[in-house]
């Protein structure tokens, strides 16, 4: 046994000065973990996630909620093209630059219910969260860029009209599609998502693009419509809708598991969606290093071309005619410069250019709300409800109003109807398209 040396007066004096110095070392570092994290600061319509702020980076994935055969009923649409889902993750795989956008509605932004298990969740995140965490996981070497482009209460009426400067400007390699939620079925919603599919499709960045399909509790979504248009351009589909319906008709969890409010997914709800899309992601990631299968892409339409150069105008960028009693105002970050009525008939006058036009406007909780009529060049041409009194908050909305195959300059004027139940409108743009 070796002789133990006794510890010197110098030595006495080094250890505490040692141990103040590293206590001081990792407060600095606790202290700059979260400045690290933060990233750039969230944009007033949606939160842009650059390199690095990607939260639980790999450490949390979903598993053991999903069987095999559910994931057949996630992807019940055979011989998709994946081709350009193969390309980025080739890129991602050497270390390169890539850009993936999320596009819906609050769904996508995370809103959250809460169910009746949710307590024994460890992580409550949203299947963007679970979706970011994959490619952080699996491509450790890449330069990762995420954009988060959901709003609240949106459907891809509105989203088409905002798609090219919310997300497509800065030129996205992926971009996820979700709007099964708050589309309807009708015609216009039909052509909306298609012509945003489309715009998509034809960005200069040639993206990839992953329809998503959610749902809410009673089944009401917009599935069988979107899948139409999927099916037509060859593009992959995840339906979280098949996968929540088979697990409630089984027994496997209750309603009250997977949401709180029959609309929103829960902690448990988005971990069944995380994992959907994470064993999707997987199994695209081992066949992206075999040969790649091109589909000739489709040209023709499903529906038309109504909204292909569709596009959402301020109303500073109008040319107002005439304010009648509607003041300029700043009612939402998300969308700005806004005209605001609280008395009075309304009577607004603007002009604007174009073959299709609607109204974005605020639907009120308030009770404040009115019904105002649009006029276009004379003929009414929609009814503007902005009473949402029974709703849980305010939200946008938005309504078409005209359609031509000419482009031309129309007058348009928003007058308040007599039997209007309240006197207040907030518009917060026109959505045009040429």
């Amino acid at each position: 046994m070796g002789r133990v040396l006794k510890p010197t007066v110098l030595d006495k004096i080094r250890v505490p000065i040692f141990k103040r110095l590293l206590a001081c070392l990792c407060m600095a570092a606790l202290l700059a973990a979260p400045l690290r994290h933060m990233g750039a600061v969230p944009s007033a319509a949606f939160a842009a996630t650059t390199v690095g702020t990607g939260g639980i980076k790999g450490t949390n994935l979903p598993a053991g909620y999903v069987t095999q055969d559910q994931m057949k009923l996630a992807q019940p649409w055979k011989d998709m093209d994946e081709s350009a889902l193969y390309q980025v993750m080739r890129r991602a795989q050497v270390g390169q630059q890539i850009r993936i956008a999320f596009i819906g509605g609050s769904i996508t932004k995370g809103t959250m219910s809460r169910g009746t298990r949710d307590s024994s969740m460890n992580k409550k995140l949203n299947y963007v969260d679970y979706f970011t965490n994959w490619w952080y996981r699996a491509f450790p070497k890449a330069d990762l860029r995420f954009t988060n482009a959901g709003i609240s209460a949106t459907d891809s009426y509105l989203g088409v009209h905002r798609v090219q400067k919310d997300v497509l400007d800065k030129k996205p390699d992926l971009v996820v599609v979700e709007f099964a939620v708050n589309d309807r079925k009708s015609a216009y919603h039909k052509q909306a998502y298609e012509n945003l599919i489309r715009k998509i499709l034809a960005a200069d960045s040639k993206p990839a693009v992953l329809l998503l399909f959610m749902s809410r509790l009673n089944g009401k979504s917009c599935q069988l419509q979107q899948a139409q248009i999927g099916l037509h351009y060859n593009l992959p589909m995840l339906s979280y809708g098949n996968v929540m319906k088979d697990m409630i008709n089984k027994g496997i969890y209750t309603m009250g598991e997977l949401s709180g409010d029959g609309i929103h997914p829960s902690a448990l709800g988005y971990a069944v969606a995380g994992e959907i899309l994470v064993r999707y992601l997987d199994g695209i990631r081992e066949k992206s290093l075999g040969q790649v299968y091109n589909k000739k892409p489709a040209s023709s339409y499903v529906t038309s071309k109504k909204y292909n150069s569709a596009k959402l105008l301020n109303c500073k960028n109008i040319t107002i005619k005439n304010m009648g009693t509607f003041e300029k105002t700043q009612k939402s970050r998300t969308f700005p410069n806004n005209l605001t009525t609280v008395k009075g008939d309304g009577g607004l006058t603007f002009t604007v250019s174009c073959r299709n036009l609607g109204i974005l406007y605020a639907q009120q909780v308030n009770g404040r709300g009115g019904q105002f009529d649009v006029y276009v060049d004379g003929k009414k041409a929609a009814t503007i409800d902005a009473d949402n009194s029974d709703g849980r908050k305010s939200k946008p909305g938005a309504v078409p109003c005209y359609s031509s195959s000419t482009k031309r300059t129309h007058t348009v004027r928003i007058v308040r109807k007599k039997q209007s139940s309240g006197q207040s409108l907030t518009i917060y743009g026109v959505l045009v398209s040429s």
